[in-house]
């Protein structure tokens, strides 16, 4: 397993969507990289939190080596029809148009045209699997799954598929887990105040991005980069 350690939010919506689509889609951070950020392991402060993936997303390839170009095509628009079908019958599973990791559009908007591209005598094309978390289950059990998912669906000619070597993980609901945070610092700032008599105490940051990186194969840490400053004696 290549498992992603820096994080990024993926909002790169390339087509317009409903308004609950956009919305659900803007409570979704997906993080990926091949190395901690050192800057974020700096700032990150007291209160924080640990939380479970939602789903993971890896990159589906599908290609074709048959010398004629127009078979060569036919055979992986089926294979795109096919892998857009199996997706959409089956719980746990979705599909997404765009580069993994940079950009994401969502699979009624993507054609096959769209990720078709041919190198030489081959031709071929990309999409993004996102795999939903089981309660419970390993991250070596999901891309079994994964695996299985993909061996399921019927390939046409010389085409073939197969997994990306990369893995991103996904959490959903950011902003519910935003406002558990900012709870959680709050409660941080009230005990500053009461138990341990803090005479004044100013909370800085507060209007940050949520960082989220990834801390287990299936877990993500969140936090808030804020700062606290706290003085203790009379206040002015």
């Amino acid at each position: 397993m290549r498992l992603n350690l820096v994080s990024a939010a993926i909002l790169g919506l390339v087509l317009p969507l409903s308004a609950t689509a956009q919305e659900a889609r803007q409570q979704t951070i997906v993080v990926t990289g091949s190395r901690i950020d050192v800057e974020d392991l700096k700032a990150a402060p007291a209160i924080f939190r640990y939380i479970r993936a939602d789903f993971v997303q890896v990159q589906v390839v599908c290609q074709s080596g048959s010398r004629d170009a127009s078979e060569r095509r036919s055979e992986l628009e089926k294979c795109f029809d096919a892998l857009v079908s199996k997706a959409a019958s089956t719980d746990g599973f979705s599909l997404e148009g765009g580069d993994i990791g940079e950009s994401s559009a969502p699979i009624d908007s993507v054609l096959f045209g769209d990720v078709y591209s041919t190198y030489n005598n081959q031709g071929s094309f990309r999409l993004t699997l996102n795999v939903d978390t089981r309660e419970g289950e390993t991250f070596d059990k999901l891309m079994k799954r994964a695996e299985e998912f993909l061996k399921s669906v019927k390939l046409n000619g010389r085409a073939e598929s197969y997994l990306g070597t990369e893995q991103y993980l996904g959490a959903r609901n950011m902003g519910a887990q935003r406002q558990n945070l900012l709870s959680d610092i709050a409660a941080e700032i009230q005990n500053l105040r009461g138990p341990l008599g803090a005479s004044a105490v100013t909370a800085t940051g507060l209007e940050s991005r949520v960082v989220t990186q990834p801390s287990g194969p299936l877990e993500l840490e969140i936090f808030i980069p804020y700062t606290l400053k706290a003085e203790w004696g009379k206040a002015d």
